[in-house]
């Protein structure tokens, strides 16, 4: 009689797909947990490096289940295939910020004027101990910015400060941005700094920010400082949160200075009727021609 031997799956098959599924679920709850202010920031980072050594876990374990597959042959290739799409998407962003990390300066906080930076006062005064600190643009800060982010720059706009400054407030509330301290100025300011907390896009990590508006008669100059409260690299976020602010303030402004409300005219008078008159007398009819006396042909 012929003997049949069943396929089975691995056990390493099997423990992969587990790992990489605990990984993201981990990754998605404690991303979420993060952004609603259930876990705090510097406890984030403990998590996120268990949920990378999970996920390279999930991968040696898929190498293991590979090699036993190539070699002793067994069911659970799909399954397999599955745990190695999971873990590698898990470790996605950990590739992107190793990348920008290694191709990045260490910076962690970004401003489009070096040399006199807007003031973060308010958030100085609140950063506690174990937050990155509010220190002065050092000269190799400058360069290693001047070099990394070009893009990074101020903005001149050919409107009244009042005026950006109405803009500049609808931008941060659209953005979720919480504003610190005064929002309202004299209307005879020359300069005034809006002092904002915004949140990055995914794992809503904090920052401070920053912007100034000068009065330069004519037109309003706009600066803007952002600043990591944790970790002492930003991975870009920083550069990316101006220029991303900046574009969208240009749009706002050009269409505030192109775009000008029409007043409605009033509709013109109807025509008037002729005046009424006498009316002209009728054309006689004219009389025949008498031409009996007309000499012969």
């Amino acid at each position: 009689m012929d003997e049949y031997h069943e396929r089975r799956v691995s056990s390493a098959t099997v423990w992969s797909r587990r790992l990489a599924i605990f990984s993201a679920v981990l990754l998605v709850v404690a991303g979420a947990a993060h952004r609603y202010g259930f876990l705090t920031t510097p406890d984030l980072l403990p998590e996120l490096g268990v949920v990378a050594a999970i996920a390279i876990l999930s991968l040696l374990m898929a190498g293991r289940a590979l090699s036993l597959f190539w070699r002793y042959g067994g069911k659970g290739g799909g399954t397999l295939v599955f745990a190695v799409l999971v873990a590698l998407a898990v470790l996605t962003p950990f590739a992107i910020a190793a990348y920008r990390a290694a191709t990045l300066p260490m910076l962690s906080d970004i401003s489009t004027d070096t040399d006199d930076p807007p003031e973060l006062t308010l958030a100085a005064a609140a950063r506690t101990p174990g937050m990155n600190a509010i220190e002065p643009f050092t000269l190799e800060r400058r360069k290693l910015q001047d070099d990394s982010y070009p893009q990074a720059t101020g903005r001149r706009y050919e409107a009244p400060i009042g005026q950006v400054t109405e803009v500049i407030l609808g931008i941060l509330d659209g953005r979720g941005w919480q504003t610190v301290g005064p929002t309202e100025f004299p209307a005879e300011a020359t300069e005034v700094t809006i002092e904002a907390q915004a949140r990055s896009l995914v794992l809503g990590l904090p920052a401070d920010v920053a912007i100034r508006l000068i009065d330069e008669g004519t037109s309003t100059y706009v600066d803007m400082r952002s600043a990591s409260r944790y970790w002492p690299h930003d991975f870009g976020e920083n550069a990316d949160r101006i220029a991303s602010f900046m574009a969208e303030l240009d749009v706002e402004i050009a269409y505030l200075t192109v775009v000008t409300p029409v007043e409605p005219t009033e509709p013109p008078p109807p025509p008037k009727p002729p005046e009424s008159g006498p009316a002209p007398p009728p054309d006689e009819p004219a009389e025949p021609l008498d031409r009996s006396e007309d000499p012969p042909d």
